[in-house]
C-alpha cells in the first residue's frame, strides 16, 4: 500500500469520539483533529492529507458529501458549519477567532483569555459552497448557498448566495449557475 492512500479504517473513525459520525467517512492518517467530541460529520465525507481541525470549543458540523482537500487548517474554537456538498480546496485557512492586532490585547494562545481577544464568531459555509485554493476565511461570517470563491481570496464578510467571488478582499464578480441543483437531485434519487 502507498502511504498516500492510507485512510483510517471505519472502525478507527467510529472510535475517535466524534459527536456524530456518518457512513463512508474517509480521513487520512496524517490528519490532525483536536476536539473530536465537538465535531459531527455526515455521510460521504473525505478529509485529505495534512489537514488540521481545532474544535476545542463550540460545536462544529460537517454535512454530507463534503470534501476537505489537503493542507487545510480549520481553527474552529468558536464553531463552524460546512453544509452538504461544500468543498474546501487545498490550503484553505478558516478562522473562527483571531488575535487583536491593534495592541490593546496580548497575542497568542498560551495566555489566559482575559489578556487576549480579537474577532470571534462562527463561520458557516452553506450548501454547494466551494472555496478556491489558498484562500483565507475570517471569523464570524456566512458564505451563502451555491457561492464559489476564487483561489487566493480573502473572505472578510458575509457573501450572498449564488455568486462567484474573488480577490483580496473578495468582491462579487458575477452570478453562479444553479445547474448543479438538478445534478444533486439526480444523485440523491439514485441512492
Amino acid at each position: 500500500m502507498n502511504i498516500i492512500e492510507a485512510y483510517f479504517s471505519e472502525d478507527e473513525v467510529q472510535n475517535f469520539g466524534f459527536a456524530r459520525i456518518g457512513k463512508n467517512v474517509k480521513i487520512k492518517r496524517n490528519v490532525g483533529i483536536v476536539g473530536t467530541e465537538n465535531i459531527s460529520i455526515g455521510d460521504n465525507v473525505r478529509i485529505d492529507d495534512f489537514t488540521m481541525f481545532m474544535a476545542s470549543g463550540e460545536p462544529c458540523r460537517i454535512g454530507s458529501y463534503v470534501h476537505v482537500a489537503a493542507h487545510c487548517t480549520i481553527y474552529g474554537k468558536a464553531g463552524f458549519v460546512m453544509e452538504d456538498f461544500s468543498t474546501l480546496s487545498p490550503g484553505i485557512r478558516l478562522f473562527t477567532l483571531s488575535d487583536d492586532y491593534s495592541g490593546r490585547k496580548l497575542t497568542n494562545p498560551l495566555l489566559p483569555s482575559e489578556y487576549v481577544g480579537g474577532a470571534r464568531g462562527m463561520v458557516t459555509l452553506k450548501r454547494h459552497v466551494i472555496i478556491g485554493a489558498n484562500s483565507v476565511i475570517l471569523p464570524d461570517l456566512t458564505i451563502g448557498e451555491g457561492t464559489s470563491v476564487g483561489a487566493m481570496s480573502l473572505v472578510n464578510k458575509d457573501l450572498d448566495p449564488w455568486g462567484i467571488f474573488a480577490g483580496i478582499p473578495v468582491r462579487r464578480l458575477k452570478d453562479r449557475k444553479k445547474d448543479l441543483l438538478e445534478l444533486e437531485k439526480r444523485l440523491l434519487s439514485e441512492q
